[in-house]
């Protein structure tokens, strides 16, 4: 058990560290060469900038610098939002791609089983002929959360759960186990993401060091 807590401690440190980086760090230095490119249109433009200020300036700056202002204006605005968006999900699918082939066997299937046989114990109804597949996988998810485990733990087996679908369950055959054919499809949803790639932060980054290029050369 301490091994099991330690090993989570652990792998919650890394989702942390990386969260750091990206979301801290990464956002940090996207902002900086933002204001700086956003200062090198200004400085361009010329001193009479000085004399006006607020919508004003952004006004004069649109219309002296209509495309260099506008992409300028458009990577400050929407790359904070795609670093974030796609950082959380770099960071979870690291997260799940570690856990799944180190401890996956003995952190999160456990949870899973708890989960199925608390409901199935609970509500038969709810895996039996006839059962309401949207309800059922919202009535699970509801569980998992509701649950004592630890937090990441179950943000993990959630994030899987919503990427499987259950229309191909037969719930009228009653020879099968229905707990394990839905647990072999979270762990399945949870093996099929994609491997993690930070390309998406480079990707972003270079975009706005192109234009922070075109827009010192007056390209733009």
């Amino acid at each position: 058990m301490n091994d099991n807590l330690k090993y989570t401690a652990k792998l919650l440190s890394s989702a942390t560290f990386s969260f750091f980086k990206i979301n801290i760090l990464g956002q940090f230095l996207y902002a900086l060469i933002g204001v700086f490119t956003l200062c090198t249109i200004v400085y361009q433009s010329g001193h009479g900038m000085g004399h006006v200020t607020g919508s004003a300036a952004v006004m004069l700056l649109f219309a002296l610098r209509p495309i260099g202002f506008s992409l300028a204006m458009l990577t400050m605005l929407v790359g904070p939002f795609l670093l974030f968006a796609l950082g959380n999900k770099y960071i979870m699918s690291k997260t799940i791609h570690k856990l799944l082939s180190e401890k996956g066997e003995v952190l999160l299937f456990p949870i899973i089983d708890k989960v199925l046989n608390k409901v199935k114990s609970k509500q038969p109804d709810l895996l039996k002929k006839g059962t309401d597949k949207t309800k059922l996988q919202l009535k699970l998810i509801q569980e998992i959360r509701d649950s004592n485990e630890n937090k990441w733990l179950k943000k993990i087996i959630i994030y899987g759960f919503k990427k499987i679908s259950l229309d191909d369950v037969d719930f009228t055959n009653e020879n099968v186990s229905f707990t394990d054919i839905i647990k072999d499809k979270i762990i399945t949803g949870l093996k099929n993401i994609s491997e993690p790639s930070r390309n998406f932060f480079w990707i972003i980054l270079a975009v706005q060091i192109v234009i922070l290029i075109l827009i010192l050369t007056r390209l733009i």
